[in-house]
């Protein structure tokens, strides 16, 4: 099912993520946890397509982007787990592919205004779940372009917030980064996987509860 088009002017829901609320973030530790992924290369191509980025503003300016989630275990999920197929016969990651991956908490030192793509949200905006957040990889250029909608019309929105596909207990967001600087504090909560004892044994514990092996 393909994603259809946004159609401006949009009616979105807005949500809050009030000041002081944690951003929990699985991230690349040759970088600080509240970085910005600046969505294009030392060469200046973009990037590979995420969900909702990279986009560019109205003067075609690439938009920085950071995804979190509202828990650890959604981080987890979200990252570590992302490309395993929930109907795969037998389900691996392996974990030295994130070795230098490590966990990060994020503080935001005011409210956050976030577009709503839970199901209320979607309801406003007139899209199925199936097509915005539930849609496999190749639409991704397609939900882009609702990402790059919603942040060219609402000049004061800092990110979006949805139900995680890959957790869906939690939420899951992406911010802009043109929208939020000097805004998030991050913190390091220990070191990268290889040598994180305590992430890893999250991480295997979230593996063991989804029938995912990880080693």
């Amino acid at each position: 099912m393909t994603c259809r088009a946004p159609v401006p002017p949009l009616a979105p829901l807005f949500d809050t993520w009030a000041a002081g609320r944690l951003i929990h973030v699985i991230h690349d530790t040759a970088f600080a946890p509240e970085s910005f992924n600046p969505g294009v290369d030392d060469a200046g191509r973009l990037r590979k397509p995420t969900r909702f980025a990279p986009i560019q503003d109205a003067k075609s300016k690439v938009v920085p982007y950071l995804y979190g989630g509202s828990t650890l275990d959604c981080s987890i999920f979200e990252t570590v787990f992302h490309d395993v197929p929930i109907d795969a016969p037998d389900k691996f990651v392996d974990l030295d592919e994130f070795a230098q991956r490590g966990y990060g908490e994020l503080l935001p030192s005011r409210n956050l205004k976030l577009v709503d793509l839970t199901s209320e949200g979607l309801h406003r905006l007139k899209v199925p779940k199936e097509e915005l957040i539930t849609n496999p990889s190749r639409d991704y250029p397609a939900t882009a372009r609702w990402a790059l909608a919603l942040h060219q019309q609402f000049a004061d929105v800092d990110g979006l917030l949805w139900m995680s596909r890959q957790r869906d207990r939690d939420c899951a967001l992406v911010l802009f980064g043109d929208r939020l600087a000097g805004v998030l504090t991050g913190r390091r909560i220990g070191g990268p996987l290889a040598r994180n004892s305590a992430l890893r044994d999250a991480v295997l514990a979230a593996a063991l509860r989804a029938g995912i092996e990880a080693d």
